[in-house]
C-alpha cells in the first residue's frame, strides 16, 4: 500500500527521528513482505513515499507523525498512466562491509554549526519539468537481512581487519561483495586459512550493531519515446547525486540502464537503520529552498482527548469536526463556555459564512434568541430559508431595503427604567463611527448632539428626526426642555443654548443639521428610525427568545446607512442587555448575537464591543464575531475582543493577522500554517470547561434548507411587525 508523506516547511527533525520507525519496519517486514521506501517526482513536484505492507500501514503511519509533527501522510490515489516508456537502473554500494555517511558528517563548520541535509541534492535531482511528461522514482527495496548473510558480512569484516596491507584490503572487500556469485566463492576459497578464528564484536563496522536490511535501490525514468537521450542524462544526475552518501572507501556502482521498471538479478546490498535514515527522511528546513517539492496543505494539530466524547445535547452547540489524522468526530461547545464568547477570522470566501449559518440554525433549533446583524445579505436570506416551521411566528426580519413594508427600529426609545445615559451616549457612538466624529476635532457639536439625545429619551416625542426640530423649533423646544429632569441638560437649553446669539447658534447647530440631514432625508432610513410605532423592541427580542434578522446590504441601502443602523442596533443589543439586571440571573434566556463584519461598526475608541463582551457574560448574551482583517481594529478594541473572546476560529487569514492569531493559538503554529488554510477549514482554539484547547477542525457541510422558506419567513414577519404603507407615508 503507497502512501505520500509530506512534510511542512521549517522542519527540525531530521533522520535521526526515522530510526525508531525503521526500526519497527525491521520487526513487521520479518514475515517476509518487503518494504519500499520511494522518493518520487511527477507533475513537477518531488515527493516522499513509501509502499508499505497492509498490515503494518497504520502502525508506521502513527509512529511517523509522532515522530515529525506536522506531517501530512495519506494514500496514493493516483492511478498509473501508462504513458511514455520507464528506462532504470539499478545502484549497488559497494563494498557494502563499510558504512555510509553519518549524519554527524553533513554539519557546517561554520560558527553555527547547522547541518545541512544531504537529502535535499537527490530531491534537486530527480525534480522534472512543470508539464508532467516525465517521472522520476528512487526506490529502495528493504528487507530484514538473513542471519546467514550477516554472519557471512561479518566474517568478510573481521578478515578484512586483519589484512595489514590496504591495497590488499580493499580488493578483498570489493572482491568479497560484488554481484557475481563466482567471484564471491572464488575469493573465499583464496583466503580459507583466514575464515576460522572467533569474531568479536569490537572488530566489527559500526554498522553491525544495529539491525541490517538487505536493500536494493532501483532509478527509473518514464518519459515519452523520442526521450531516450534526456532519460539517460537525467538517469546519470541522479545516480551522481548519491555520490555525496559514499567516502573514500564506498561507492554507488550503477548497473547497464535497460528499458522497463523490473528489478535485477543478483543479491542487494546491507544497510543499517540509521544508513536507511540517512538516505531516506523528510526534509528538513536546511532544504526548504529547493523548489517544488510538495508541502502539506494543511498542518494538523492534535485535539484534546476528551473533545468530542459528550454526547450531544441542546446545550451545546456542534461547530465543526476535529481533523486529525484518522479523526473526524463532531466537537461542539456548552452553553457556559459559549456565554464567553467566539470569534471567527478569515478572508473572504474561507467559509466564514457556512460556519456562521450552522451557528444560526442550531440556536434557533434549540429554541434560543437569535439576533443576527449582517452587511451584506446573503447571510440573511440563507437563515430565512432554515428556520424550524415551528419558530416562523419568531421571527422579526428586518429588511432595511424593504420599501413596502419597513420593520421599525428608533434607537431612542431603551427599555423602560433604563438610564438615559446609555442610550444617549450609545446613538453619538454610532454618529461618531459613521462620521469619524472625535471630541477633540469636533467638542461643539458633539456637546449639543448629546444634550439633544438626553432631551429627548424618555420622551414621547423621542427620535432621531426631532433632533432637527429641536434645534430650530422654539416652540418645541420649550415643551421638550420643560420636561427635563436632568439638571445640567435643562441648564444647557436654558443657560448656554439660550445666551446664544441667532448668528452664532445657526454656525454652531449647521454641522449638525448636515450629517442629521443626510439621513433625515433619506427616506428608507426615516421610516426605520422613525416609525408610527414602537419598532423593535430588543429587550422582548432577549427576554422572549425572538429571532431577529437584520439584513443591512450595503449594495442596496449604502455603505454610511448600513453603518448607522448596525452600529445603532449594537449600542441598542447592549442597552437591552445590561437593562436586564431588573431580573435574577436565573431567570435570563439565553440569547446569541451573530455580527458577521463586526469591525465595520467600531471607530477607533469605540467602546461598544469592548464593554458588551466584558458585561453581556452575565446577562446571558453570547456574541460570534466575524471579521475578515484583524488590523481594521484600533489597538484598544483588538485586545479587548481577543481578550473577552473565550474561543476563536482562524480561517485563512493576511500576513499581519497570522502574526497575532499564531502567538494567541500557539501549539507550534506559525504564520505561514494560518496563511494557506484551505477552504472550510480551521484552526480552533475552543474553550473547554473553560480551559482553551487548538486543534485542526473542518466546518461542517451546508445542510439543505426547508423548502422555500424565506418567502413564508418575510409574509409573516411583514404582517407581525411591518408599517402599513400609508402609515410610512404619512409618516414621511
Amino acid at each position: 500500500m503507497r502512501v505520500l508523506l509530506t512534510s511542512p516547511t521549517g522542519n527540525t527533525r531530521g533522520p535521526l527521528h526515522a530510526e525508531p520507525l525503521l526500526r519497527t519496519l525491521h520487526q513487521q517486514c520479518r514475515a517476509g513482505e518487503p518494504a519500499e521506501l520511494v522518493l518520487l517526482s511527477r507533475e513537477g513536484t518531488a515527493n516522499l513515499a513509501a509502499d508499505l505492507p497492509r498490515h503494518s500501514y497504520r502502525l508506521i503511519a502513527d509512529e511517523f507523525r509522532d515522530a515529525y509533527p506536522g506531517m501530512a501522510v495519506k494514500p496514493d490515489q493516483r492511478e498509473p498512466t501508462g504513458d511514455g516508456i520507464a528506462w532504470s537502473t539499478e545502484l549497488h554500494l559497494r563494498p557494502d562491509i563499510m558504512s555510509l555517511r553519518l549524519p554527524s558528517e553533513f554539519t557546517d563548520i561554520g560558527r553555527e554549526r547547522s547541518w545541512t541535509d544531504p537529502l535535499a541534492g537527490v530531491f534537486a535531482s530527480l525534480r522534472s519539468g512543470r508539464s508532467g511528461r516525465m517521472e522520476c522514482e528512487s526506490r529502495l527495496l528493504i528487507r530484514p537481512a538473513r542471519k546467514s548473510r550477516v554472519r557471512e558480512a561479518e566474517r568478510i569484516a573481521i578478515r578484512a581487519d586483519r589484512m595489514k596491507s590496504l591495497p590488499l584490503r580493499r580488493f578483498f572487500l570489493q572482491a568479497s561483495t560484488i554481484r557475481i556469485g563466482a567471484v564471491r566463492l572464488l575469493v573465499r576459497l583464496l583466503h580459507w586459512p583466514q575464515a576460522f578464528g572467533p569474531s568479536r564484536a569490537d572488530d566489527l563496522p559500526a554498522k553491525f550493531r544495529e539491525p541490517l536490511f538487505e536493500c536494493r535501490l532501483r532509478i527509473t525514468v518514464t518519459a515519452p519515446p523520442d526521450a531516450e537521450k534526456v532519460t539517460r542524462r537525467k538517469l546519470a544526475d541522479i545516480t551522481a547525486a548519491y555520490g555525496r552518501f559514499t567516502d573514500a572507501e564506498t561507492a554507488f556502482v550503477s548497473s547497464r540502464v535497460r528499458q522497463g521498471n523490473q528489478p535485477q538479478r543478483g543479491r542487494g546490498f546491507l544497510l543499517g537503520v540509521s544508513e536507511v535514515a540517512i538516505l531516506w527522511h523528510p526534509l528538513t528546513e536546511s532544504a526548504d529552498g529547493v523548489s517544488r517539492v510538495e508541502r502539506p496543505d494543511f498542518r494538523e494539530v492534535e485535539p484534546a482527548v476528551s473533545l468530542g466524547q459528550s454526547r450531544p445535547s441542546t446545550d451545546t452547540t456542534v461547530l465543526g469536526r476535529v481533523l486529525f489524522r484518522e479523526q473526524r468526530n463532531q466537537f461542539g461547545i456548552n452553553i457556559d463556555d459559549f456565554r464567553r464568547h467566539l470569534i471567527a477570522v478569515g478572508k473572504t470566501g474561507c467559509g466564514k459564512s457556512t460556519f456562521l449559518l450552522s451557528v444560526v440554525r442550531q440556536q434557533m433549533e434549540a429554541g434560543r434568541g437569535v439576533v443576527l446583524i449582517d452587511p451584506h445579505g446573503q447571510l440573511a436570506e440563507a437563515v430565512l430559508d432554515v428556520v424550524p416551521r415551528s419558530r416562523t411566528n419568531d421571527v422579526v426580519y428586518f429588511d432595511a431595503s424593504d420599501r413596502k413594508y419597513p420593520v421599525g427600529f428608533n434607537p431612542l426609545l431603551g427599555p423602560s427604567g433604563t438610564d438615559p445615559t446609555l442610550v444617549a451616549d450609545g446613538v453619538l457612538t454610532a454618529f461618531k463611527q459613521v462620521f469619524g466624529l472625535r471630541e477633540e476635532t469636533a467638542p461643539r457639536l458633539l456637546h449639543i448632539f448629546r444634550n439633544c439625545l438626553l432631551a429627548l429619551v424618555g420622551t414621547p416625542e423621542a427620535s432621531l428626526d426631532a433632533v432637527g426640530r429641536l434645534l430650530v423649533d422654539s416652540n418645541f423646544r420649550r415643551s421638550v426642555t420643560g420636561r427635563v429632569t436632568n439638571e445640567a441638560v435643562r441648564q444647557f437649553w436654558s443657560g448656554e443654548f439660550g445666551r446664544w446669539s441667532e448668528r452664532d447658534r445657526t454656525q454652531y447647530i449647521a454641522s449638525l443639521q448636515n450629517k442629521l440631514g443626510a439621513f433625515t432625508t433619506n427616506e428608507r432610513l426615516r421610516a426605520i428610525l422613525n416609525p408610527a410605532g414602537e419598532g423593535i423592541k430588543l429587550r422582548e427580542v432577549i427576554d422572549d427568545s425572538k429571532i431577529l434578522i437584520c439584513n443591512l446590504s450595503k449594495g442596496t441601502v449604502g455603505h454610511d446607512a448600513s453603518t448607522l443602523l448596525g452600529s445603532l442596533l449594537l449600542s441598542s443589543l447592549q442597552v437591552a442587555a445590561m437593562s436586564r439586571a431588573n431580573i435574577p440571573e436565573s431567570d435570563r434566556t439565553d440569547c446569541v448575537a451573530v455580527v458577521d463584519e463586526f469591525h465595520t461598526y467600531l471607530s477607533e475608541g469605540n467602546p461598544t464591543m469592548a464593554d458588551a463582551l466584558a458585561e453581556s457574560r452575565k446577562y446571558r448574551v453570547s456574541y460570534v464575531l466575524a471579521t475578515q482583517l484583524l488590523e481594521q481594529l484600533d489597538s484598544h478594541t483588538l485586545a479587548a475582543v481577543l481578550g473577552n473572546c473565550g474561543s476563536t476560529l482562524a480561517m485563512t487569514v493576511g500576513p499581519r493577522d497570522a502574526v497575532i492569531l499564531s502567538e494567541l493559538l500557539g501549539s507550534g503554529l506559525t504564520p505561514d500554517d494560518l496563511m494557506r488554510i484551505p477552504k472550510y477549514h480551521g484552526y480552533m482554539r475552543l474553550l473547554v470547561k473553560g480551559v482553551p484547547r487548538t486543534f485542526s477542525m473542518t466546518t461542517l457541510p451546508p445542510q439543505p434548507g426547508r423548502g422555500r422558506r424565506r418567502e413564508v419567513i418575510r409574509r409573516v414577519s411583514r404582517q407581525r411587525y411591518g408599517q402599513h404603507p400609508t402609515t410610512v407615508d404619512g409618516d414621511c
